[in-house]
């Protein structure tokens, strides 16, 4: 995805995103799975 597609990552996960946003920032706080749909930390 491009940056313009940014918003086309929390759709795609729908109501679990914000959870997953937390979880990535704990487990992955460095971005190293950073590949395809990416959740920022």
């Amino acid at each position: 995805m491009t940056a313009e597609e940014g918003d086309r990552v929390a759709s795609a996960y729908g109501a679990n995103y914000d959870r997953l946003v937390e979880i990535k920032g704990k487990y992955d706080p460095d971005n190293i799975l950073h590949i395809n749909q990416n959740i920022k930390p």
